[in-house]
């Protein structure tokens, strides 16, 4: 599991002041509460700045990446602008970045993580903005559910849940409806 957590973001553009990032690759998604900015920067509470995300990691034994040993696992991290009164298209992407969590990978549980800076060139910005991250990465090792990386997997239920549902429809369909 790993823990991102966003500690600053900096020179934003001054036209945004409600905010959300975003943390995804395929179906997968993470993100954060609602930011807001003031004079281009902004420091969310914990509790607002935390995505979680689980994810499979391997090891290609001679081809692992250099540094966590793990094959590179590239994730879109996504600058969200919120427009809190329009009806449709609430939320727009502004800016994107690129994030390798292989690289932040452990066998060992850690309790503060690492910062890291990430910094996206942004819609209407005249210089990119400065994010301020922490990536913690958290060992599951006995995880029974999937982490949507395969097809197998039906929106992150494991195995038993999908059983269970199973054979809910099936009692259903066996119930006979009369004319």
């Amino acid at each position: 599991e790993f823990m991102v957590t966003v500690k600053s973001l900096d020179k934003l553009p001054s036209k945004y002041k409600h905010l959300r990032l975003s943390l995804t690759k395929g179906g997968k998604l993470a993100s954060t509460k609602e930011i807001f900015a003031d004079r281009q920067h902004a420091e969310p509470s914990l509790a607002d700045g935390t995505m979680k995300m689980i994810c499979t990691m391997y090891r290609t034994p001679g081809a692992a990446r250099a540094g966590s040993g793990f094959d590179e696992r590239l994730y879109k991290l996504s600058l969200m602008r919120i427009n809190p009164r329009a009806m449709r298209e609430r939320e727009k992407k502004i800016g994107s970045s690129f994030i390798n969590l292989a690289e932040y990978a452990s066998l060992e549980a850690t309790s503060t993580g690492q910062d890291i800076k990430v910094t996206m060139k942004v819609a209407e910005g005249t210089e990119p903005a400065a994010l301020q991250l922490n990536i913690r990465s958290t060992w599951l090792k006995n995880y029974r559910g999937g982490d949507g990386d395969t097809n197998s997997d039906i929106s992150g239920m494991n195995l038993e849940t999908a059983s269970q549902a199973t054979s809910v429809v099936s009692s259903l369909n066996s119930i006979d409806e009369g004319d």
